[in-house]
């Protein structure tokens, strides 16, 4: 997840001060998510892959893999 949501910031040349005031996650809590340090809270995943206009499961596949690992 994080190498993906980083990806797609950094694509379309979006600080992530931009990205907090677009999905009202603040830039601290954006930042660890893209470092793998936070888990990404369902509202959140929700307002992210809007924001960049892309699936949860595209945005979010390699936090959902690592998941799936984890619960078996």
């Amino acid at each position: 997840m994080t190498l993906r949501l980083r990806a797609e910031r950094l694509r379309r040349g979006w600080s992530m001060t931009r990205v907090a005031g677009l999905t009202g996650i603040s830039p601290s809590d954006l930042s660890q998510l893209e470092r793998g340090l936070r888990p990404a809270f369902p509202g959140w995943r929700r307002r992210l892959s809007d924001v960049f206009g892309v699936s949860e499961g595209e945005l979010f596949a390699r936090e959902e893999a690592r998941e799936e690992r984890a619960s078996s």
